[in-house]
Formats: structure tokens, sequence, C-alpha cells
């Protein structure tokens, strides 16, 4: 996927920023002119995606409304190209906002985590429900093998409105 370079709405401090301009390595998954889907290097499950808008904001209230449905919109569609590439039961779509949330890097993101029914990662005693997750380092090779994958079953999708997500 070609055609980065530096954009106005940038941060050089950022690392999702530094992906979206080529200069950082990324296994990338989807790009069009406003978002980008790439793997998580540190996933906590086999697949993990991260969605960014392409332009450097920190969290979701910096979003301006068009900015919002250009990413959500691509949401449906990786989602079902994510669970057919993993054979995932399920995908847990989260975003952790401002650091009482835990955010952790500070450009928006999206997290699509497959999820299979032997290990969901769901714990409930009681009311108490907790979502429990271990990251793990993937190496270069292992990301780029599975965004290939995801990508397979994304070619030809089109988003609800009818657009080409490729």
């Amino acid at each position: 996927m070609t055609g980065r370079g530096r954009r106005r709405d940038s941060r050089p401090d950022c690392v999702f920023c530094r992906i979206v301009a080529g200069q950082a390595p990324g296994s990338t998954v989807f790009e069009d002119g406003r978002v980008l889907a790439f793997m998580d290097t540190s996933p906590v499950r086999r697949g993990h995606v991260l969605v960014i808008p392409k332009a450097h904001r920190a969290q979701i209230w910096d979003l301006a409304d068009a900015e919002f449905a250009a990413v959500y919109r691509t949401l449906p569609t990786l989602v079902r190209a994510l669970a057919r590439a993993t054979g995932a039961d399920a995908v847990n779509v989260l975003s952790l906002n401002g650091r009482a949330g835990g955010q952790t890097v500070f450009h928006l993101h999206f997290h699509l985590i497959p999820i299979h029914r032997d290990r969901s990662p769901v714990r409930r005693e009681g009311r108490r429900v907790t979502l429990e997750f271990v990251q793990q380092p993937a190496s270069r090779a292992a990301l780029d093998r599975i965004a290939r994958r995801i990508r397979g079953h994304l070619a030809g999708a089109r988003s609800p409105g009818g657009a080409s997500l490729l």
C-alpha cells in the first residue's frame, strides 16, 4: 500500500503517524485516503488489528463527524474479513480513550480482536465482568502473514454504501 507521505495532521513523536507516513514498519490490512488498518505488534490474540484515522487525533472526541464516519464505515467489512481469516466465532471492537480509560498510544485507534469460543476473554463473577487479555510480541513475518490472509478475505469487499474497500 503506497502513496504515504508526511501529512499536515501528523505528529513526528507519534508511532502511528510514523506508520501512516511510511517511516515505521506496519503490516497493513487496509488503507484508503482517511483510514489505515494494520496488525498490532503486541497482539492479545493472533489477528489483532488496529484501525486508525490517518490524521492524528488523540481521542474519539477529537474527530470531526466525517472523520469518524470514514473510520467507522470500514469496521463491519474489516471484522467480517478478520473473522473469516482467523476462524473466529466473534470479534471484539474496543477503543480506549484518555489516560484514565487505559489509552497508552495517544492516536485514536480501534482494536479488532478475534475471539474463539474456547478462549473467551470474558470473566464473570456475580455482577463483576472483566476482560482478560495478555499481550504477546509477534514477529514481523507472522504479522505480515496474517495481514495477507485478512487482505485476501477483503478482496472485492464493499462498504455498506457500496463503495469498494480495496
